[in-house]
């Protein structure tokens, strides 16, 4: 069987497992519902309501993405692992790469599908309150994809050497730092510790950049963005997944599964 074959095979098998995943509907129904209620809570405020429909829709995209990309992206390596039914897999000629490499892009292929639910879903709540959606709102939900790419390439990188758990908090916590690394900068030219400056510039230098993929704030409030931006972003976010997922693989293939 050929790399490419495996890696459609895994990925389509991923998809099907995904479709019967409980947690991805009701994380997909919360951000749904979260998306409907925008319309409600525009109506208690004074001013113009798409602000708050994008404010309140975009969030919820990123949020239930985020969790979707850590928690199944965990479950479908390190879960694997741990219910030990990943050795029937791997038992079939089959290299490890594909298959890390299939996990993702199945995973990747569900992303794409929340977001583009999460997406319509706030076009529709615009268009019930007599808004549309913008060209920069649009360029906002590709970026939060591109956000989850690299958090599911991240969520396989750590379940290929620790447990779901740690693999989750890794992950968690490499969102809210990412969201922070401009912060690290900050605190690394104001630091007096040579240590505490030296660590802080090393995660300045390593970690990516998540706040690139925010486009939120210009959404809602009709800022205009740099031309460019978003295609740099989304560069910049491919670049860190396939790292993530070249760790991934290379570690995976020299783990020692018991």
């Amino acid at each position: 069987m050929t790399t490419i074959r495996s890696v459609r095979v895994i990925a389509l098998n991923t998809v099907r497992e995904l479709l019967r995943n409980k947690l991805l509907y009701n994380l997909l129904f919360f951000a749904v519902l979260l998306i409907a209620s925008s319309i409600f809570i525009a109506q208690l405020t004074i001013g113009e309501w798409d602000r708050i429909i994008l404010d309140v829709g975009l969030a919820a995209a990123e949020l239930s993405g985020v969790l979707i990309a850590v928690l199944i992206g965990v479950s479908v390596v390190a879960g694997e692992i741990e219910r030990k039914t990943i050795f029937p897999t791997l038992a079939k000629p089959l290299s490890r790469a594909a298959f890390i490499g299939g996990r993702y892009a199945g995973l990747s292929a569900m992303l794409l599908v929340n977001v583009a639910v999460m997406t319509l879903s706030v076009a529709v709540v615009l268009r019930m309150a007599g808004y549309s959606l913008s060209r920069i709102a649009a360029a906002a939900a590709l970026l939060i994809f591109i956000e989850l790419l690299v958090m599911a390439a991240a969520a396989i990188f750590f379940s290929s050497f620790t447990t779901p758990i740690l693999a989750s908090a890794f992950s968690l916590a490499l969102f809210l730092i990412g969201h922070l690394v401009g912060s690290l900068r900050v605190f690394a030219d104001k630091t007096k510790s040579s240590a505490a400056r030296a660590v802080t510039l090393a995660a300045y230098r390593v970690l990516p950049d998540l706040d690139l993929f925010n486009l939120k704030a210009q959404a809602a409030n009709a800022l205009s963005v740099p031309a460019g931006v978003a295609w740099s972003a989304t560069v910049y976010g491919l670049a860190y997944a396939a790292l993530f997922l070249l760790l991934a693989i290379g570690i995976f293939s020299r783990r020692d599964l018991k």
